[in-house]
């Protein structure tokens, strides 16, 4: 696999584990649509406070997509979710709130089974902050209304569509083409076997 393409035609909608919302999945590592997965990118609706689900196991990254921005409550202490630059992170077993700071507010979610993975996710909202990505696994989401990112990877050149999400490996390099732009770029390295 060098570069997989996927269209918003393919994103599917799927509960929240704690049954309060919804979200948007991106694109998994599972074999079939609705399968175990090992990485999970989704985007999620943030409408009114609420509680994130609990994932044993997992690790996330976590940024705002849209909107005025969102607050998460944690052992009573506020952090505000960046809405550039690289993600909050947590573990899936943390008790965390969220809260929208107005309408619109939508989160953009890396979620990684830590016994497999490692990774990062960053936002990039800057034309000129194209940067080369590298990984075992890489996932670039050209967010709707951020403009097209082109891409190239293994000598092969091609435009990521505004709203789709790209899937790759070893190494890519990204350059929005709109300048305010709206992009997510995560990096996955496999983790030691212990």
């Amino acid at each position: 696999m060098h570069l997989v393409f996927i269209p918003p035609t393919a994103y599917r909608r799927v509960p929240w584990k704690n049954g309060l919302g919804t979200t948007l999945e991106l694109a998994t590592d599972a074999a079939e649509p609705g399968g175990a997965w090992t990485w999970r990118l989704s985007i999620a609706d943030v409408p009114a406070r609420a509680a994130f689900s609990h994932f044993p196991g997992i690790d996330r990254h976590l940024a705002c997509l849209d909107g005025a921005g969102l607050e998460l409550t944690r052992d009573g202490r506020t952090i505000a979710v960046p809405r550039e630059g690289t993600a909050f992170a947590f573990a899936g077993e943390d008790s965390i709130d969220g809260a929208p700071l107005g309408a619109g507010v939508r989160d953009i979610n890396l979620m990684l089974d830590r016994a497999r993975w490692r990774g990062a996710m960053r936002i990039v909202r800057h034309a000129g902050d194209a940067r080369a990505l590298h990984g075992d696994a890489i996932l670039v989401h050209a967010a709707p209304g951020g403009g097209d990112v082109r891409v190239t990877s293994h000598g092969e050149t091609a435009l990521l569509c505004a709203g789709h999400t790209l899937v790759a490996t070893a190494t890519v390099e990204i350059q929005p083409q709109q300048e305010d732009c709206a992009l997510v770029a995560c990096e996955l390295q496999r983790a030691a076997i212990r």
